[in-house]
């Protein structure tokens, strides 16, 4: 039953691992959406501060919208980032309960095995000391 544990054991290490992938992944995306966000505002606060002329003016929309369109994409990246980080912390979870539970049944195992082994031995012990006992009656 060991290598079953062990192999448990793994498998939640491996999930473990994954769910601190997907939180650096989410972590990203996010100082990502957070950085676009703060360009975008920059941005605005500069073309609003200084004069414009028409073509000048239709360039800063035309960036400004390229530049909404990735703060929602980004956007999205989050939200599919934070699913993946749920979807690896709810596997985590699982195998840590299989985890668990698998070494409760190793370990209860072993514990009857333990009491097995220990009532077979105090029966041989006993089993030689009756042995001995009539050996000794038998020579006196």
């Amino acid at each position: 039953m060991e290598p079953v544990k062990d192999l448990a054991e793994e498998r939640e290490r491996e999930a473990s691992a994954e769910v601190a992938r997907a939180r650096r992944a989410l972590e990203d995306v996010e100082k990502q959406l957070a950085q676009l966000r703060t360009y975008r505002a920059e941005y605005q606060q500069r073309q609003t501060e200084g004069a414009a002329d028409g073509v000048r003016l239709q360039n800063y929309h035309a960036f400004l919208g390229r530049l909404s369109a990735a703060v929602e994409q980004q956007d999205k990246e989050v939200v599919v980032a934070l699913a993946a980080l749920e979807r690896a912390t709810d596997a985590w979870r699982e195998r840590r309960i299989e985890a668990a539970s698998i070494g409760r049944a190793v370990t209860k195992l072993a514990t009857g095995e333990r009491r097995i082994a220990d009532r077979r031995a105090q029966r041989e012990a006993d089993d030689r000391s009756i042995q001995q006992l009539v050996q000794n009656r038998e020579r006196h």
